[in-house]
């Protein structure tokens, strides 16, 4: 038995526990394939899809003005050409790309622990509620979360080789990362950190002209596989500052505060959960600190590789990207998810860090929560990130005539509206814009709001106000609306996304 195996569970149950942690790992891939089709398009895949469906060079001009990179769209383009722009089928290439993270995931863990801590691991990310939204959703979130466990993995190679393996798959797992989002820099970083302080900053008797000279072939290679991949990136990021940055269409995100990181950590661990459920999670932080203080100052040792680097790789970017959020709000989960694969390895290496029947314990306890509350998130009607744009289109078909009109706001919404909309009546923004147009969207005057208004009457019996995504000025809409018209119907079809009715003219 070689070292890693030591801190395996031992004992005659041990193929029972592998069983049950594959078994595990069949259901939550069962859960997706039974909710993929049950789920709403949603916002963000509508604009993935009205993306792909664009010309290659139209993809690339429609992206080097938005907040991402291209890599993704790219690929649903041509997804799309094979398999058609059916939501579940789209859904299916994020799925594809989750189900490539395990294996690749399972040899991260390998290179640094044994096979008990490695499937644990693998079975925490596989049954994440958080995952498995993302998995079930057409954006490039799990294609984010395989280019960073490859680049785990070829980065582990280089370095415990000093240079010697995985080159060739550094330069291309960090490339595949750069396009695939724009935060895999903030991942970068916290490497070149991580090396950096092992260079100069870690505790010994060497100097630090020894310690370079001792590493300087590790070194050398990793400086210039970034460097080549610089160079790689660099035309696009050229491209991406002349087309503005991304300054039309960058989503309004607050400043966040210590909550949001607290909720953060909960969303990894126990998904998108009601708003009640969610609030009484946070609510414990006080408990859960003391909690992580009594494991990490009663836990058995376990020899574990590389322990710095994945705790430094979990929890450094969410901090980095808390801090710059006070000057440029950018704090989103789900951005963050390329932290998961350290997080959860970092949680499989305490469950494993007690004795085996405490440990069995545990890992049933925590499981199970898991495997619970991802089928309430899938399930529940007041799951948060829920948008049920289907059963507005549905609505609409049903109740606007030729004589009505459809307003969305914010602007883009018109998106997953659009898709799913079969009914007569015309769609409009507010503010008034045209999604076939480049530049920046309008912002919202609420004089011109009037005038427009003002000219529906003339042409439209009534307005069906679609609201979701508050850009800051959906207030303003309903006091208006509510203050110069009759309102006929409310009715909400998720959380934060509702239809209002209003009668524009009288007879």
């Amino acid at each position: 038995m070689d070292d890693k195996d030591k801190i395996s569970l031992v004992s005659p149950s041990k193929k029972i526990f592998y069983l049950t942690l594959c078994l595990l790992i069949a259901i939550s891939i069962g859960v997706n394939l039974l909710t993929v089709t049950d789920q709403s398009i949603r916002l963000d895949e509508s604009q993935s899809l009205w993306a792909a469906t664009k010309s290659v060079p139209g993809i690339i001009n429609y992206i080097s003005q938005d907040v991402q990179v291209p890599l993704y769209e790219l690929l649903l383009h041509f997804w799309i050409q094979i398999f058609g722009t059916n939501i579940a089928i789209v859904r299916g290439l994020s799925f594809i790309f989750f189900i490539l993270t395990l294996p690749v995931l399972y040899k991260v863990y390998r290179q640094v622990a044994g096979r008990s801590m490695s499937l644990l691991g693998v079975t925490i990310f596989s049954l994440s509620p958080f995952i498995l939204w993302y998995s079930n959703e057409a954006r490039m979130y799990t294609m984010f979360a395989l280019a960073t466990s490859l680049d785990h993995l070829f980065f582990l190679q280089l370095y415990k080789s000093k240079g010697e393996k995985g080159k060739l798959g550094y330069f291309l797992s960090t490339l595949f990362g750069m396009f695939s989002h724009y935060f895999f820099i903030f991942f970068l970083f916290t490497q070149f950190i991580y090396v950096a302080f092992n260079t100069f900053f870690n505790v010994g008797s060497e100097s630090i002209k020894a310690k370079l000279w001792a590493k300087r072939r590790f070194l050398i290679r990793y400086i210039s596989l970034l460097f080549l991949d610089g160079i790689f990136f660099l035309p696009w990021a050229i491209y991406f500052i002349f087309q503005g940055i991304a300054s039309s269409t960058q989503p309004l995100i607050p400043i966040p505060t210590s909550y949001d990181i607290f909720a953060t950590f909960i969303n990894f661990l126990f998904g998108f959960q009601s708003s009640d459920v969610q609030t009484l999670m946070v609510s414990l932080w006080p408990l859960i600190v003391l909690v992580l203080f009594f494991i990490f100052t009663r836990r058995k040792s376990n020899h574990v590789l590389y322990k710095g680097y994945f705790l430094l790789t979990a929890f450094f970017p969410i901090l980095l990207i808390f801090l710059l959020s006070f000057f440029k709000p950018i704090f989103l989960s789900r951005y963050l998810i390329f932290v998961t694969p350290s997080l959860f390895f970092i949680i499989a290496w305490i469950l494993l860090s007690y004795s085996k029947r405490t440990s069995y314990i545990l890992i049933a306890i925590f499981l199970s929560l898991l495997l619970s509350l991802l089928f309430y998130q899938n399930l529940s009607p007041f799951t948060p990130v829920k948008e049920n744009y289907l059963g507005v289109s549905q609505f609409l078909d049903e109740k606007a005539t030729a004589s009505d009109l459809i307003a969305v706001s914010a602007p883009f919404t018109i998106y997953p509206v659009a898709y799913t909309y079969k009914g007569e009546a015309g769609i409009v923004t507010i503010p008034k814009w045209d999604l076939y147009s480049h530049g920046a969207m309008p912002a919202f005057n609420l004089s011109t709001f009037q005038k427009n208004l003002q000219s529906y009457q003339e042409e439209y019996n009534n307005i069906f106000v679609v609201l979701s995504y508050d850009q800051g000025y959906q207030k303003d809409i309903q006091h208006y609306m509510d203050t110069h018209y009759k309102r006929l119907i409310v009715k909400t079809f998720s959380p934060g996304l509702e239809v209002e009715e209003y009668q524009l003219r009288y007879y």
